[in-house]
Formats: C-alpha cells, structure tokens, sequence
C-alpha cells in the first residue's frame, strides 16, 4: 500500500490526452481572382474556351464625287485554350473519425479547400515566367519603382493594342520589401515628411504604385538562386479559363477498413496570357532577386 501525498504524477496513467484546439498552416490566399480576366467555359463548347479578336479597320477621307473602291477586309485571329482537371482525393476510416477529436476532423474540409487554391494560384504564377521581359530587373538585382511604372506605360501606351483596363502588380514580399526601401531611403538623412513616407514607415508599403494595385503573393517560387518572377499585367492581360468550379463529392468504401469515406474535390481551369495577334503586349514579367531581407 502507497503512502504520501497525491499529485498528478502519482495517477498520470489516469489522465486523458485530449486535443484542446487545432489549427491549419497558414497560407497566401492568392490573388489571380482579383487579378485576371475570369471566363467561364459553357457546356457543350468542346474541349477548349475560344476568343476571336477582331482586327482593326481604317477609314478614308472621301469627295461627294469620289467612287470609293477601297473595301476594308474583316480579318482576326482565334486564341483557345485548353482547361485541365485538378483533384484532390481523401479517404479516412469510420475508425479515425470515432477515435479522432472533433477539434482536428472539423478542420479536414477547409485544409481540402486550401490545397486547390494554392495550386490554383500557382498555376496563375507560372505563367509570369513566359512574360515580356522588357521591365525586367533580372537575376541578382532588386526590384524597384521604375519597373513597375515602366511597364503600367507600356501596358496603357502600347503601339500594337493599347490597355486602360485595371493593372495589377503581383510581387513575393521579399521583392515588396525593395520598393519599400526606396520609399524609405530618406529615413536617418532627411526629416521625413507627413504623407507617403510617414505612412510607410509606421504601416509598411501596400497599395498602389504608379497606377497599379500592388498584391503580395507569398506563393510565388524562389529558386535555387534566390530570385524570383512577380509581373506587372493589366486585367485583360491573363485570362482565366474556367472549365469548372470546385466539385465536392463524397462516396464509400465499405471493403476498406471496416468502411471508408472517399472525399474529393475537383475543378478544370487553365490561365493564358492574352496577345494581340500573337504579339505580347500586356503582361510584363519582373525577374529580380528575392534573397529574406535582414535590415
């Protein structure tokens, strides 16, 4: 027989293991829903969303007397593109889920959710590698103001097909983060004025640069070099394609484990830089170092 005091210590075979909370790894969102050109392919449209973009025509001066034999030819050029499915697929035992806390299953759904948003989003930042290269930093150099107002100019002055649609500036924080120092340089030299620097200096940098709204994307890839691809693209620059939304489905498996739940979920989009005759002319990729800031 045990003699003493009683602690948790003297009965911890008696304590329960209970999960008080649970909570999913936190990622970007994305952005290419408040970035792109959405278009939904309907039924029965065959395997790919089409678009045909009509030429532009000229017009003459003429006399009262003139007999105008100058007829303007109706051409265009066809631009499809191809959705491709994506899937996710769980199945999970009726065992785990009575043994499972409620805390950590009620999050299954959501964590599903995320997965195909992430791969969408990245689906969406692949394509900035294939961009015009015109306002660029390049591999090893930081990103800076000038790029980003440089290609909002080519963008909205473009001699092939001019844009005045939204423009949008997708950058890694990392790359956010030089546009902010060159707001800041001033800091510790001069007196920093109320307004644009104040501002920075005590929230950060967010919003908009040179007519384009700044998104932060932390999905964006750095490579082996510590460089990475942001872009700078108007509205009708990207086209999302979309050959369906999100399907969620649920079925059984009774063979498996004393009986299984099968979840999927499922869609089909693709994303595609729009041209102008094949003519790259809205979307502009900027390739600049993205090493973790220290300062």
């Amino acid at each position: 027989m045990a003699s003493g005091e009683t602690t948790t210590g003297s009965l911890s075979d008696a304590l329960p293991s209970i999960v008080a909370d649970t909570r999913i790894k936190m990622e970007y969102e994305g952005s290419w829903r408040r970035t792109c050109d959405i278009k939904k392919q309907e039924e029965g449209t065959g395997l790919s969303w089409t678009e045909f973009t009509l030429d532009k025509l000229s017009r003459q001066a003429i006399t009262e007397t003139a007999d105008n034999r100058n007829f303007q030819q109706l051409s265009g050029s066809l631009q499809a593109i191809e959705p491709t499915m994506n899937q996710i697929l769980i199945k999970i035992t009726d065992r785990t889920y009575r043994k499972l806390s409620k805390n950590v299953s009620s999050d299954f759904g959501p964590l599903s959710a995320n997965a195909m948003n992430r791969g969408d989003d990245e689906d969406y930042l692949a394509t900035f590698s294939t961009f015009a290269t015109t306002n660029s930093p390049g591999a090893g150099n930081p990103m800076s103001f000038g790029y980003i107002a440089s290609a909002v100019t080519n963008i909205q002055g473009n001699t092939t097909e001019p844009n005045d649609t939204e423009v949008y500036s997708v950058l890694h924080p990392f790359q956010k983060k030089d546009i902010q120092d060159e707001v800041l340089a001033g800091v510790g030299t001069y007196t920093v004025p109320v307004g644009l620097t104040a501002d920075t200096f005590r929230k950060g940098f967010s919003g908009t640069v040179a007519e384009s709204n700044l998104f932060t994307d932390g999905n964006i890839t750095i490579d082996s070099s510590s460089d990475a691809n942001g872009a700078t693209h108007s509205r009708m620059g990207v086209i999302a394609a979309i050959g369906m939304d999100i399907k969620h489905e649920t079925d059984r498996d009774i063979y498996f484990g004393g009986g299984a739940d099968v979840i999927s979920l499922t869609n089909e989009l693709a994303f595609a830089e729009r041209k102008s005759s094949g003519t790259q002319v809205w979307a502009y990729r900027h390739l600049s170092d993205c090493t973790a800031p220290t300062s």
